[in-house]
């Protein structure tokens, strides 16, 4: 080996020298950054799985807030069908009010309309009644007797006017 240039006890302290700062690089570098890396690794794998569960808690209030949300849907939605089923009501009952209303009002304008017509009826009988007799009075030249002249006369009416009268 002294031919190569190597000398055997430099070689010898050589590999003590390399061994030696193999062993202070393993004890000072590589098991820090191992130690780091494990370190690393372990936090990211809690970090994943506080994240999965924050993921699943999210999803089971997101299905608990629609489920929620749903229900107040269907709350609301027959609070309003029974609200429209009440104005309904009230609407119908109102219109057969008002209906009732028209008819009483219209069977006292009838009744009144009728009593008006008998009135009137009556009214002029008694002055067709006056002129027949002026004018057969006159005709005759003499007086008739009043009551027979009237009898006469509402019976000639009934028999003519019987339907108006």
């Amino acid at each position: 080996m002294k031919p190569l240039g190597i000398l055997p006890w430099n070689l010898a302290v050589q590999i003590l020298h390399f061994l030696l700062l193999m062993y202070l690089l393993n004890l000072l570098v590589y098991q820090p950054i191992l130690r780091m890396l494990e370190q690393r690794k372990e936090r990211i794998r809690q970090a994943l799985e506080e994240a999965t569960r924050v993921k699943e808690e999210a999803a089971a209030e997101r299905a608990r807030l629609e489920a929620q949300i749903g229900e107040e849907r269907r709350t609301s939605q027959e609070r309003l069908r029974e609200a429209v089923a009440r104005s309904e009501e009230a609407a119908e009952r109102r219109l057969g009010e008002a209906k009732q209303e028209a008819e009483k009002i219209l069977a006292a304008a009838r009744a009144e309309a009728e009593q008006t017509r008998a009135q009137a009826l009556s009214g002029l009988q008694g002055q067709m009644a006056d002129l027949a007799l002026a004018a057969a009075a006159k005709v005759l030249g003499e007086g008739i007797d009043e009551n027979k002249h009237r009898s006469l006369v509402d019976r000639f009416l009934k028999e003519q006017l019987g339907e108006l009268a």
